[in-house]
């Protein structure tokens, strides 16, 4: 096939591409086809090789142009959807994190409560022994008790083994600094030794079994000067 008629097919995928046919030449392709003689002769006048070298150069160029163009908003768009991916993934690790961060905060402070409620029933418990008598060597709550006897009588109630007296008390409880005492806690008193203990009910009071002309009662915790904290709760 010659130049010419390469140019012929070319000039016609122009006209199809670009949208505007003109009407001769859709009047043209309507008639029956004509050979590559009856073309090469139709545009002999006036067409030299080299202005349809030219041609066909410049519609390989256009068509270059225009398939890099295409090729690159192909691949900014690939980025932009992998990019607004990546963001997506990144809110969506964002949003799970902060929902267990927020279910273990909430498990946290359901502990904490139970673990409170706890140490407040405790301390209920033995609130309702007021005004009972103190018995030395006693571990009434109802018909008397010492102070050893009555916090041992407390938590036997919890399930818990307290041992006898007051010094042995503090040896087996679990120690802590004053300033992180808790309600339910017991506070161990004594000068030259530990001769007495109390329980600790919360706003500076304590419950205790005083003395035989008391009974059971409630004091400032500093009514003596406590000389150390124990627990044997959580």
């Amino acid at each position: 096939m010659s130049k010419k008629w390469k140019a012929v097919l070319l000039g016609t995928c122009i006209f199809c591409f670009g949208g505007a046919v003109p009407a001769s030449a859709a009047e043209f392709t309507s008639q029956p086809s004509v050979s590559e003689k009856e073309a090469e002769d139709l545009f002999s006048d006036g067409i030299s090789d080299g202005t349809i070298n030219e041609l066909a150069d410049s519609i390989v160029e256009i068509t270059t142009e225009k398939a890099e163009e295409f090729m690159e908003d192909l691949q900014e768009a690939k980025d932009a959807a992998a990019e607004k991916e990546q963001k997506r993934r990144a809110a969506e690790k964002r949003r799970k994190a902060a929902l267990a961060r927020k279910k273990a905060q909430e498990e946290a402070r359901k502990a904490e409560e139970e673990r409170l409620a706890k140490r407040k029933e405790l301390v209920d418990f033995a609130l309702q022994f007021e005004g009972n008598p103190y018995v030395y060597g006693g571990t009434s709550l109802t018909n008397g008790a010492d102070c050893s006897g009555f916090v041992m009588a407390v938590f036997q109630e919890f399930g818990y083994e307290l041992p006898r007296v007051a010094a042995d008390q503090m040896e087996a409880s679990q120690l802590k600094d004053m300033e992180n005492m808790e309600i339910g806690d017991l506070l161990f008193y004594g000068d030259y030794g530990i001769d007495h203990v109390a329980l600790y009910i919360g706003d500076g009071k304590i419950i205790h079994a005083s003395t035989a002309s008391t009974g059971i009662k409630i004091s400032d915790y500093n009514y003596r000067q406590p000389t150390a904290v124990g627990t044997y709760l959580e």
